[in-house]
């Protein structure tokens, strides 16, 4: 029996969304190509000026966003909170301020895990 082949679209790869070199994000697309769109639309980019890390936005606006395949680490990372919390694609591996303002233990989404 012939197996067919696996595909790019059939097997979504996990991305990381870097910003100034620092990974920020990961999520799953088809393609690079629909990666790196997803790196470029104005709505994830105002969503990163408005969120915080360290009381500064994540993106300033003028820094370099960068889209990548993720490391193993951070795929595996990816899948263990896609486990966890199967809510929308994104994944963020920073802690963001209001995640840092609350009073409950460290959940999935920041990276790497502080336990």
């Amino acid at each position: 029996m012939i197996m067919p082949a696996k595909t790019e679209a059939s097997y979504p790869t996990v991305f990381v969304l870097e910003v100034d070199g620092q990974p920020i994000l990961a999520f799953r697309a088809a393609t690079s190509r629909q990666a790196r769109e997803f790196g470029k639309e104005d709505r994830l980019q105002e969503g990163l000026k408005r969120m915080m890390i360290g009381h500064r936005p994540l993106w300033d606006g003028k820094s370099p966003i960068r889209v990548r395949r993720a490391e193993p680490e951070e795929e595996v990372y990816y899948v263990d909170a896609k486990k966890e919390n199967a809510a929308g694609n994104l994944v963020y591996l920073v802690r963001r301020d209001k995640e840092a303002d609350a009073s409950n233990p460290v959940t999935r989404g920041s990276f790497p895990p502080r336990r």
